[in-house]
């Protein structure tokens, strides 16, 4: 890199240290995080290829030779089941060796991942198979196609970018699968996948997500059926008071130990972020539908409604809600500065009927995430503002804090190369997720 280069990049990362310097504990971030292109390439360069996301649901590869192309951050990736194991399953950047090409420019099936410039082929498991025109003194073992990191673990498919500084993610697997398998997200299939484009930068629109102290006024849907909002989205002790006695309710059905199930590990940069809680839908709901009734099959093998909701973090970008009947998985995905795609994936068993109602089951996500976007472009506008300044968080929107600190601590530690005990080791599990406080007991470290 020349010289001015370097002098130029050095700068730029001396002003982001001084913008973290600047930063005030438990307030939003200063509008240079939400609106500069810049901060926005470094994080491209230094904290999105940390970050395993979900990428796609094993049954959209369901059998040997089946492909489909997706975007990780970026990256445009082609994802393969190779084998008829469960979880043979890879993926591979989009670029023919050969000349760079893309090879796959839609979803398919086939023996062999053929380029259409030059026929050039490729095994499923990434090795190049045309060797018939190399020219002589050419290795073809080192012209196989770029392998992406992936794992696959009931019935999710993560993909990372950078191999060497991702962080382990053994232990998701680990305290995750038998989890995700109990709730059938493993013999699940896709019933509708919808995207919602938001005009706001990616950190906002998680913010929004992480809390719901908007709830009571942006979304009257979700107020009415959800519960918890009587301690997450308000302060009132008289609403505790009935939460408790609706959580204390369902603890007796159900018994300690579906009670206490959940796990908690807030992460690091060399730890992966994952958590599962569960808790009542409340209000004598079986599931989270308009009225309350069934919308699909029971699912993970259950017999009956148990009236809860489990929710899944998996890594800062993924998330999974979880009632008896159906699935929804969230992908957030930042695509520039000032734009972020959220996509839910609804998904039902695999066995259940064909002609299950698509609108009934996504509904209240729908209406939600529709509302959200709206929201979230209207608070990326007024930071926009020559008059917005950092506000500060209320207790309500903890998580949110928690986020804000984490990441700012991480870019610090990124750009300095120097660790240091992050925010992260400050803070608990937000209890008032969970209805049981055992299981909000910080997940064990390996």
């Amino acid at each position: 890199m020349p010289a001015a280069a370097t002098e130029l990049q050095a700068a730029e990362r001396g002003r982001v240290l001084g913008l973290i310097g600047d930063h005030r504990a438990n307030w939003s971030l200063q509008q240079e995080f939400y609106l500069d292109p810049a901060i926005f390439a470094l994080e491209r360069e230094l904290w999105f290829p940390r970050q395993w996301v979900i990428v796609a649901h094993a049954s959209e590869v369901p059998e040997k030779g089946r492909y489909i192309v997706r975007k990780l951050f970026d990256e445009e990736i082609i994802v393969v089941r190779f084998g008829d194991g469960e979880n043979d399953i890879a993926a591979y950047y989009n670029v023919c060796t050969h000349r760079g090409s893309r090879i796959c420019t839609k979803d398919g099936r086939g023996r062999l991942l053929v380029c259409p410039y030059h026929a050039w082929s490729f095994r499923l498991t990434g090795e190049l198979q045309t060797k018939q025109d190399l020219p002589e003194g050419v290795d073809p073992e080192t012209l196989g196609l770029h392998k992406v990191p992936t794992r696959a673990f009931g019935g999710l498919v993560l993909c990372g970018l950078d191999r060497a500084n991702l962080p382990d993610i053994e232990p998701v697997a680990a305290g995750l699968t038998d989890r995700l398998r109990e709730h059938g997200v493993d013999n699940a299939r896709i019933v509708v996948r919808k995207s919602y484009p938001t005009m706001a930068n990616w950190k906002l629109v998680l913010e929004n997500f992480l809390e719901c102290y908007h709830c009571r006024p942006a979304h009257p849907e979700y107020f009415r059926v959800n519960g918890h909002v009587k301690v997450t989205a308000m302060r009132d002790a008289g609403q505790a008071a009935v939460w408790q006695e609706e959580v204390d309710a369902w603890h007796s059905v159900i018994g300690d130990a579906e009670f206490n199930k959940g796990v908690w590990e807030p992460g690091d940069l060399d730890t992966m972020p994952f958590a599962m809680h569960r808790k009542p839908i409340g209000s004598g709901r079986k599931t989270l539908s308009d009225d309350g009734g069934p919308v699909s099959r029971l699912m993970g093998g259950r017999t009956d409604y148990d009236g809860g909701e489990s929710g899944f973090r998996i890594g800062r970008l993924s998330f999974l809600s979880a009632p008896n009947d159906y699935l929804a998985m969230f992908q957030m995905i930042p695509r520039s500065v000032n734009e972020t795609d959220v996509v839910i994936t609804w998904l039902v068993d695999r066995d259940a009927d064909v002609d299950v109602e698509a609108e009934k089951i996504s509904w209240m996500w729908d209406v939600t995430t529709v509302q959200d976007k709206i929201i979230t472009e209207d608070n990326a506008a007024g930071i926009a503002s020559r008059a917005y300044r950092p506000g500060p968080y209320t207790p309500l929107e903890s998580q949110t804090a928690f986020f804000i600190e984490t990441y700012l601590s991480q870019m610090k530690a990124l750009i300095t190369g120097e660790r240091a005990a992050t925010a992260s080791t400050e803070w608990e599990a937000p209890m008032q997720l969970f209805a049981s406080p055992k299981a909000a007991c910080p997940a064990p470290r390996h």
